[in-house]
């Protein structure tokens, strides 16, 4: 039974009645109590003014925190957008903006955030850092698979232009096709001599049109797409893509993609899979800022969420970066801490490498390990294998954290003639000489346009980053401690 169903029996009504109150039908108003993400704001609103509660009443948690993050996978189309939109979520806590080239005034119980490139963040809470210094880091990473526009770049067709584009990480070519794509990113724009940032998506959709069978009749046997042939979004007759995005604006240069405008939505006949665009890594970036507003924690709490993962995490704003390593030491600096004191900070330090994992596949379980394999909504994954982070003392350090704070998870393994993914987790590992555990969400269709994940494990994720926050780790020789 669902809270809503809960409050509606406690208030006295049926289904039957409620439908005749909202001039429904009874099915559809069964519907919304076994789907009630699906109902409308005004809907929902009339049913509270009925049962005299907040619509917020008839949430659970995870209704409540999957709707937040359903709207933010929507609304972050770009890792420009995704750390926009990040940036919103912390100054709406009360975290003040920091600038790398002004001097940093920061103070023991304040939170602050820094950005790089539009399209990276580093956010923190200075919490008790007497009793226990230390540097406690949830990461991730901002871009997902895409399709990036080459400049202003048109294409003649018998149906109007189409976009000039190239593959932007190890996207499913395929699943880009029939499906609308919005064309978002940042520019760069002249504005009386000088040069201004803007982040923007188009007030219009495209698409990909597939070769139909009756021309390729062997389609379902198998097809190779070509990348400048087959995957150039029409975008119909116009001559300046610029000018129909920012018609009174000077555009010098871009950073823009073609990138799914899907809604997220929920499926299963019990609503259990949350289906969208982006869910590899924006899972995992909403859980860390919910987590690290959330948190009342030990140390330093720290969110480090890197662009270009992509793509090699090369960059000014990747993990293969400086950033993470200037903002720790201004930190250390701007609190009058030493550099004993930094080292110290690393050792009794951890790092969260947050990037989802496999799940064992409905059609392919012969893709997954014999023996360990991880199913959506059957808890957070910890991440095994060479090209992870993971050893035994963090993966030993997470399951005790999870266990205490009553998370579910599973541990994945990668089937061994079968090439492994890898994460920005042995990157920072290494850069830092910190301990390190790579951990995930279970999900299904990773770098397809439009992937899938259990709805339920995303709040084990928020609970275990939020638990890991609030933990002091202190690692003395062969001896640790965790203390809540």
């Amino acid at each position: 039974m669902n809270k809503l169903q809960q409050i509606r029996k406690n208030c006295g009504y049926t289904q039957e009645e409620m439908s005749k109150l909202l001039d429904i039908s009874q099915q559809a108003y069964a519907n919304y109590e076994k789907n009630f993400s699906g109902m409308p704001l005004k809907t929902a609103e009339r049913i509270a003014e009925i049962l005299q509660v907040n619509v917020t009443d008839f949430y659970y948690e995870e209704e409540i925190e999957n709707d937040k993050l359903c709207e933010f996978l929507y609304k972050s189309l770009t890792s420009y957008h995704a750390t926009k939109n990040s940036t919103n979520l912390l100054r709406q806590n009360g975290f003040i903006e920091l600038f790398e080239n002004e001097v940093w005034d920061i103070k023991e119980n304040c939170k602050y955030f820094i950005t790089k490139n539009n399209s990276a963040i580093i956010a923190f809470k200075i919490n008790d850092i007497k009793n226990h210094y230390a540097f406690n880091i949830a990461s991730c990473h901002t871009d997902s698979p895409s399709l990036k526009i080459k400049s202003n770049s048109l294409l003649d067709s018998p149906e109007g232009k189409r976009i000039n584009v190239e593959k932007y990480g190890g996207l499913i070519n395929y699943s880009f096709m029939d499906i609308p794509l919005k064309i978002a990113g940042r520019v760069f724009i002249d504005k009386d001599n000088e040069i201004k940032t803007k982040i923007i998506s188009s007030d219009f959709n495209v698409n990909i049109p597939s070769l139909c069978i009756h021309h390729n009749p062997t389609v379902n046997d198998g097809m190779a797409l070509n990348n400048q042939v087959d995957m150039l979004p029409l975008i119909g007759e116009i001559d300046d893509l610029y000018k129909r995005l920012l018609p009174g604006d000077n555009v010098i240069d871009s950073d823009l993609y073609c990138v799914p405008f899907v809604k997220p939505y929920y499926s299963g006949a019990n609503s259990e899979f949350l289906v969208s665009p982006r869910i590899d890594n924006l899972t995992s970036l909403y859980s860390i800022i919910t987590s690290l507003i959330k948190s009342n924690g030990k140390g330093i709490s720290i969110l480090y969420a890197t662009d270009n993962e992509e793509i090699g995490s090369l960059s000014k704003q990747g993990a293969e970066s400086s950033f993470l390593i200037t903002v720790l030491n201004r930190i250390n600096d701007s609190l009058n801490m030493t550099k004993d004191d930094y080292y110290k900070a690393i050792s009794n330090g951890f790092v969260l490498s947050i990037d989802n994992g496999h799940a064992i596949h409905p059609a392919h379980p012969e893709k997954s390990d014999p023996k360990e394999t991880v199913k959506l909504n059957n808890g957070i994954i910890i991440k095994h294998h060479p090209n992870y982070a993971t050893d035994g003392l963090s993966s030993s350090i997470i399951k005790q954290i999870a266990k205490t704070n009553n998370v579910k998870y599973q541990e994945y393994y990668n089937r061994s003639d079968l090439r492994c993914g890898s994460t920005i987790g042995l990157v920072t590992s290494a850069q830092l000489a910190i301990n390190t555990c790579d951990i995930g969400l279970a999900q299904l269709a990773m770098h397809s346009g439009i992937e899938t994940v259990g709805k339920y494990d995303i709040l084990r994720m928020i609970e275990l980053v939020k638990s890991f926050y609030e933990t002091a780790i202190m690692i003395d020789r062969d001896t640790i401690k965790l203390n809540k």
